[in-house]
Parts: C-alpha cells; structure tokens; sequence
C-alpha cells in the first residue's frame, strides 16, 4: 500500500542535500541610485554641507552669547566705576556747604544729582547723631539711620539687590568725618 504521502517521504530521503544560490536582484530604488550616481553623491555632500553649517552657525550663536555677557559684565564694572567717581565728587561739592552750615544749598546739590541718569536716591548721614541729615525724600529727614553700613566712614559700594547699588562716601571736614553722602542707582 503505498500512498502519495509515503511516496513523497522516500522521495525526499532519496534527493542529495544541494544548496542553491540564488542570485539577488538588486531592488528598483538601489538600481535608480546606482544609475544616478552623480546626482546622489552631490545630494549627499549638499546634506553634509548644509548639517556642517547648521552645526557653525549653532557655534557662533553660543559664542556671541558668551561675548555678549562678558561685554554686559564690562560695563556694568565701568558703569559703577563712573558712579563710584560721581559719588566722590558729590561728597567733595557737598562738604564746604556742610560745613558752612548751609543746608539749603546741600539740599540743592541733592536735588540736581538725583537728575543724573540712573541715581533714583542721595541722603547725607549725619554720623554723631546716626540719622539722616539731608535727603531728596523730605519724609526721611531726621530719621535714625537703620542701615549700619552707612555709618561706616569709609568709600563702599553695595549692590542691594539685582538692579540697585548704593555708593557711600566719607564728607571729611578739618579733623574728622562730618557725614556720609550716599547715592542710591537703578540700572534698569
């Protein structure tokens, strides 16, 4: 009894094992592209060229960052240079009324200060008493000086917060410190 599936088995122990290679055709896209050689391999270079410099102007970008921060550092170390020698100057100008005893003239030196660029504040400590002498805001005049920085007699600047610096300079009189002027700037 031989049946068409016993058949087939014998069949296929009776067949020597080959192995057939068979020859791959290359797909269409592959054949397109080695037809078109020169026009992939310029695409090719178009899409590193164009990766490459999207990779320098990215570059560029962080650097003119940098410099730009380093440039805003610079002035604004200039910039409180400049108010440091303002607020000198104004010390010196405010002494000779001082000690004169001519507060009116003081008061003026106080008001035309406060028309520099930036400078929101100026008050003159008395440093015997440790209130303030003079001050553009007349509501301060007269009240206990609540800062002791202020009383130190010596040229300081503090940076109160991320916009405001206060300049403080020693008024000297004969043989001693007469007061503290202090300028208060806003660099916004």
């Amino acid at each position: 009894m031989t049946t068409p599936e016993t058949n087939n088995s014998t069949e296929a122990q009776k067949q020597p094992a080959t192995t057939v290679v068979a020859s791959r055709k290359p797909n269409r896209f592959v054949k397109y592209i080695l037809n078109h050689k020169l026009v992939f391999s310029l695409l090719f270079a178009l899409i590193v060229v164009f990766i490459w410099g999207q990779i320098k102007i990215n570059k560029l970008e962080k650097d003119m960052l940098k410099l730009g921060s380093v440039h805003a550092a610079q002035m604004d170390s200039s910039r409180v240079e400049n108010y440091k020698s303002i607020s000198n100057i104004f010390s010196w100008a405010v002494r000779s009324d001082l000690m004169r005893g001519n507060l009116d003239q003081a008061s003026r030196y106080l008001n035309n200060v406060t028309k520099e660029p930036y400078i929101r504040k100026a008050y003159i400590v008395d440093l015997d008493k440790k209130t303030i002498l003079l001050s553009t805001k007349k509501s301060e005049i007269g009240l206990p000086v609540s800062d002791i920085t202020l009383l130190q007699s010596n040229y300081n600047v503090v940076k109160i917060n991320d916009s405001t610096t206060r300049f403080t300079s020693p008024i000297t009189g004969l043989n001693t410190i007469v007061g503290v002027s202090v300028l208060e700037a806003d660099f916004r």
